[in-house]
């Protein structure tokens, strides 16, 4: 079951939740929802979980999200980490609709979030 934005925002009050923007580094950088972590979902999806696992271990619920709904990312990612044990649930509407939402957001464009993201 994908997560809407109230939802993330809801599980994000616990702490064993790990919110995983699962988008290059750069982008990170640049943008994320505030409070989320980075965990590259490259080529390689072994990597992506000893990451994972070697930052986080395997016992949270990850909650990991991508640019928006035009991008499978962050389903992706969340099919990784259940097929290797690991509890998760994706954020298909990602960072669009985090923003679009007015939510809280941090990085290098975090003042000009919705037009940086909705454009």
């Amino acid at each position: 079951m994908a997560l809407t934005h109230d939802q993330v925002l809801n599980e994000m009050k616990e702490e064993d939740v790990v919110v995983l923007n699962i988008l290059p580094a750069v982008e990170y950088r640049k943008l994320h929802i505030k409070g989320s972590f980075n965990v590259p979902l490259k080529d390689d999806p072994v990597a992506f979980i000893n990451a994972v696992e070697a930052q986080y271990g395997q016992d949270k619920f990850f909650i990991p999200y991508g640019s928006g709904a035009d991008s499978p990312l962050g389903l992706e990612a969340a099919r990784i980490l259940r097929r290797n044990g690991f509890e998760a649930e994706e954020f298909p509407g990602g960072l669009r609709e985090w923003a679009g939402a007015g939510l809280p957001l941090d990085g290098t464009l975090a003042g000009k979030a919705k037009t940086a993201v909705l454009h």
